[in-house]
């Protein structure tokens, strides 16, 4: 009986501990994809749930949705996390769905009430190299 129990509270305690973990690369990454495709397919309305503050994209007011086709695992992410700031810096690499170039967005994902946005004006400022050389990679996903 007590053997029972001691193995049901440890349990108990690693589901808990895996449910506190926090966010995960694999959670940002998600956010990152939301936006670029919102970007991609001109979703304006799906933009401004996305972004930190309201009204600070503006690309797609008034433009006609489409669907670019844009996939997850098309997209190579790279995330990198500053404690201090506890910003997310986001680099997306992939094929422009709706043309020939290739896409290298910069994305910066500040917390607003529990949830990860996009921060339009600071993700403008982002400098490749002085965030790879100031922070350590926490994840590199869809990257070979």
């Amino acid at each position: 009986m007590k053997k029972t129990l001691v193995i049901s509270l440890l349990a108990l305690v690693a589901l808990l501990t895996g449910c506190n973990q926090g966010t995960s690369s694999e959670d940002i990454s998600k956010v990152a994809y939301d936006w670029e495709k919102a970007k991609f397919n001109n979703e304006y309305d799906k933009q401004q749930e996305l972004v930190f503050k309201k009204g600070s994209y503006e690309v797609d007011k008034g433009a006609k949705k489409i669907n670019s086709g844009l996939k997850y695992k098309d997209i190579r992410f790279e995330v990198y996390y500053d404690k201090e700031s506890e910003y997310y810096y986001v680099f997306t690499d992939f094929k422009n769905p709706n043309g020939d170039n290739t896409v290298k967005d910069n994305i910066l994902l500040r917390q607003k009430s529990d949830v990860w946005k996009v921060d339009t004006s600071k993700s403008l400022d982002i400098n490749r190299e002085d965030i790879k050389d100031k922070f350590d990679r926490q994840a590199c996903i869809h990257c070979e």
